[in-house]
């Protein structure tokens, strides 16, 4: 699944950081305005561009939630598989960067608890 989750990762990602730049242009857009400068087209225009920008984050997350990823963090590209072993649920954990998925943790834990595979009670995962 690491093929198909990674390039919507990687363009949350891009978003995310696009967003946030529009966010600042609208902020000091806002400024201008308050400050008596005639910006309020400009504002309209960079509002729209913010919306569909955070329209498209929110397709792209959801997308991640119809195949049963949870997402952690956009910065990082963190996300969690949900998985059983011995009848115990557990998340296989995944970053951008990472060949492969090699790392779990228990699920009252975050990436701070993050575990080898091959020391994980009961051996192979079976996919919630």
């Amino acid at each position: 699944m690491l093929p198909e989750v990674e390039p919507v990762l990687l363009s949350l990602r891009d978003l995310q950081t696009r967003a946030l730049q529009t966010k600042e242009r609208v902020d000091l857009l806002w400024q201008r305005l308050e400050a008596g400068e005639r910006v309020l087209d400009e504002i309209a225009s960079v509002q729209s561009r913010l919306d569909a920008d955070v329209a498209e984050m929110r397709s792209l997350v959801e997308r991640l939630e119809t195949l049963g990823v949870i997402l952690r963090d956009v910065g990082m590209g963190l996300i969690d598989f949900p998985a059983i072993v011995v009848e115990t649920e557990f998340y296989l954990c995944w970053r951008l960067g990472e060949d492969s998925i090699q790392f779990w943790h228990g699920v009252d834990e975050g990436i701070g608890g993050r575990k080898p595979l091959w020391t994980m009670p009961g051996g192979r995962p079976n996919y919630a």
